[in-house]
């Protein structure tokens, strides 16, 4: 609203400021030189309406800065009317107020502005009025037939409206909508609106209230509230119920969810929740955040009293109704600029809880605490975790817990080492993990200094050395390996220093064509390191799960980790193809292989890729055209009969309307660890835009394992407007009920700009601004 805006009083008390000279010309404010426009009054009658106003105004007239601009200016000493007519334009603080005519009346303290009145806001807000006329020194007032149009396509209508104490704004008859006007039919009614009988705005309390009001589609009422309110928009936090949503869901039953934002200071906030249901009693939901200036916390829970499935020899069997709920947590605090602490909380009642009220679908819970220090290339950060394992399964594991792991890592700048050039790195590391009862623990404190140089030859060979040599010490209690009978003691302490030297060479050759350039690329590199005795009494923590891989083939260290070394000597090799257009097109291809010099004491599991003489041959081929096909393949094949042991394959495609999206995904089995199956999936999404603004779609995941089935699948039909989108998605997961994963879902959205959305179905509440 523009009520107020332009201060009509520091505009005549203005004219009394202004040069003799131009006394029946425009008049002008400001630092800048007057505007001139020729008029018809006499300069005499001019003066006189200037010295008239001199002792009325000069006590209320301001410092902002005003021009004023029309073809007539005139008084009327026995009515005490001031007209300006003709054309009139205001300018101040950003502001333009045009009319045809403004009269300001002395007696009553009094302006109006007539015919055609435009305000233009400085934030690109237009307002139109057929009149406007202020009073009480511009604080109480009155418009008729006001048009809005705000910078972000809103509209907003009243038949007449009156400012109060220039801190309330009632209005009657009134419309809003943010929807655009129809180019060829602008008097069509808008896809949706509010209209009411009464409409407040309080300038005070930045809220907007309706009274009676009726809520369009496309001019027809089809819902009604006595009474609305929300904010005006002037403000980032407002205290208030958030849209409720209500629907079905195959586990829980009709449900309803209503939320509460408390915006308790511009620094701290909070959302009370409640969602009923028929098929278990009601789940309550909290959420509390602040911000400080160095420092920030959130905090989310849930909880009720309901019930949950359990696998009892292979029948889902229903339990008593117990208590169950959630609470995480993030913590951050900036010490100063190099240190900084934090914490990170996830914990669950129990392993199906998230997943059957939709609250998270993590497999694994993290509890964190942490330190970390910054300073230039070196970093060191401590922390100490906790998991916990929601995954379903017959024998649960026992996650350990880590207290603590320190990581702290040294980097010279480059040319900082004497003689050799090149730069240096040292990394230091303690772990400790701690199981319960008289399961394994260890203590771990490790080293390792190294040495990297890139050299590039005057004919393109590109080479980088890096040398090392790393220790590590372990304490081990309660060892796995100690059964009865074994002989092995309970406590073992062991020590392993390993030196390493590895080189990669490549020779890159390119050639430039008139669309596109051509690239090949050999890469050859020589590991070269001591044979050593693995030793079983240092256990495997870290460095189970191996995998090869294009990315991975080069590493100096291909375990995961620490606690398993890589030793002997070995030649990698491989060779990278390509075709690049300039336009942003691109095909390339690589092929790569290991080979150890020794075939003996080979460290890698089976199942890895590396655990025979000759590795797996592993590649990747991987293409784009333009914005329309992506093609990523990555591929694993037996070193000796090339069957397959691993393939990966995304790919999507673009035709207009049309998009399709798929992954693939093969991979045996891998011995010792939790993924010992092979696995075998496939999924696949598609999507037409029927129109620029309508989309249908689905999808669906399918696993071609030993246990083969449908697991999920999906629907959709999306509209999305200018001012309005609609959604319908329906959703059906197939996988173990003791999860909580097997259910059926439909969910139904109506967005409205700038009043948020409804969902008819979840327990989310989205009430972000389109």
């Amino acid at each position: 609203m523009f009520w107020g805006n332009i201060a009509f009083s520091q505009v005549l008390t203005g004219y009394d400021r202004a040069d003799h000279d131009q006394v029946g010309k425009s008049v002008a404010v400001a630092s800048d030189p007057p505007l001139i426009n020729e008029v018809k009054k006499p300069a005499k009658e001019e003066t006189k309406a200037k010295n008239s106003l001199d002792s009325t105004f000069s006590k209320e007239a301001k410092n902002e800065p005003v021009d004023l601009q029309a073809d007539n200016l005139t008084h009327d000493d026995q009515n005490q009317m001031i007209e300006a007519s003709g054309n009139v334009m205001l300018v101040q603080a950003g502001r333009i107020l045009r009319a045809d005519k403004i009269t300001y009346d002395l007696s009553k303290d009094t302006v109006v502005a007539s015919g055609h009145v435009v305000l233009n806001e400085e934030n690109g807000d237009i307002h139109y009025a057929e009149e406007v006329q202020f009073n009480d020194q511009l604080k109480t007032g009155f418009v008729k037939g006001l048009k809005t149009f705000l910078i972000d396509g809103s509209r907003f209508t009243a038949k007449d409206g009156a400012r109060n104490n220039g801190v309330e704004t009632v209005m009657t008859d009134a419309s809003y909508t943010p929807c655009e006007e129809c180019k060829e039919d602008p008097d069509r009614a808008p896809v949706w609106a509010i209209r009411a009988s009464k409409v407040t705005h309080d300038s005070e309390d930045h809220e907007v209230s309706y009274n009676n009001a009726w809520f369009e589609l496309w001019g027809v009422p089809v819902a009604y509230t006595p009474y609305f309110t929300h904010p005006d928009g002037t403000i980032k936090q407002q205290s208030g119920f958030l849209t409720p949503s209500a629907g079905y869901k195959s586990e829980l039953g009709a449900f309803v969810s209503t939320s509460y934002y408390w915006a308790i200071a511009p620094d701290k906030d909070a959302t009370i929740g409640v969602t009923a249901m028929t098929e278990e009693v009601p789940l309550g939901t909290a959420e509390y955040r602040q911000r400080w200036g160095n420092a920030s916390v959130e905090l989310a829970g849930s909880g009720t009293y309901s019930t949950r499935t359990r696998d009892e020899l292979g029948v889902n069997v229903k339990q008593e109704e117990e208590l169950r709920g959630h609470l995480f947590g993030e913590g951050l605090w900036d010490i100063n600029e190099k240190w900084r602490t934090g914490v990170n909380l996830e914990l669950a009642s129990d392993d199906q809880y998230l997943r059957q009220y939709d609250l998270s679908s993590e497999d694994i819970l993290e509890n964190e605490i942490y330190a970390e220090r910054f300073s230039g290339r070196n970093y060191t950060v401590a922390r100490a975790l906790a998991f916990q394992d929601l995954r379903v399964r017959d024998t649960p594991v026992d996650q350990p817990d880590v207290v603590p792991e320190i990581l702290t890592s040294f980097v010279g700048e480059p040319g900082s080492v004497p003689v050799l050039g090149g730069r240096w790195q040292v990394d230091g590391s303690f772990l400790g993990l701690r199981r319960e009862g008289d399961d394994q623990d260890l203590n771990r404190l490790g080293g390792k200094v190294s040495w990297q140089r890139r050299f590039v030859s005057d004919l393109g060979l590109v080479t980088s050395v890096d040398g090392n040599i790393r220790g590590e010490l372990y304490n081990v209690r309660d060892r796995d390996r100690a059964t009865p009978g074994s002989g092995l003691d309970k406590q073992t302490t062991e020590t392993r220093v390993f030196p390493q030297a590895h080189i990669q060479s490549s020779y890159p050759v390119a050639r430039g064509f008139k669309k596109f350039q051509a690239v090949v690329e050999p890469i050859v590199s020589l590991t070269a390191a001591p044979n050593i005795d693995i030793s079983e009494d240092i256990p495997n923590e870290d460095s189970q799960d191996v995998q090869i891989d294009a990315s991975n083939l080069f590493e100096a260290n291909r375990f995961p980790g620490l606690d398993r070394v890589e030793d002997r000597s070995r030649v990698t090799y491989g060779l990278r193809t390509g075709v690049y257009g300039y336009e942003g097109s691109h095909a390339d291809i690589f092929v790569g292989q290991s080979y150890r010099l020794d075939e003996d004491d080979n460290p890698f599991p089976e199942g890895s890729g590396l655990n025979n003489q000759e590795s797996d041959v592993v590649g990747q081929l991987s293409g784009r055209y333009k914005e329309s096909y992506n093609l990523n393949y990555r591929f694993q094949l037996a070193s000796e009969t090339l069957a397959a042991q691993r393939h990966e394959v995304d790919a999507s495609a673009t035709w207009e309307r049309f998009h399709v999206n798929s992954r693939y995904l093969f991979a045996k089995g891998l011995a010792g660890t939790d993924i010992d199956e092979s696995r075998e999936q496939i999924q696949g999404s598609a999507s037409y835009n029927v129109t620029k603004a309508w989309r249908v779609g689905g999808g669906a995941t399918q696993d071609l394992g030993s246990n083969s089935g449908l697991r999920t699948a999906y629907g959709t039909i999306d509209y999305q407007g200018q001012c309005v989108s609609l959604g319908l998605t329906g959703q059906r997961n197939l996988t173990d009920d003791s999860s909580g994963d097997s259910d059926t879902e439909i969910v139904f959205r109506i967005g409205l700009k700038n009043l948020g959305e409804f969902e008819a179905s979840g327990l989310r509440v989205d009430s972000s601004e389109e």
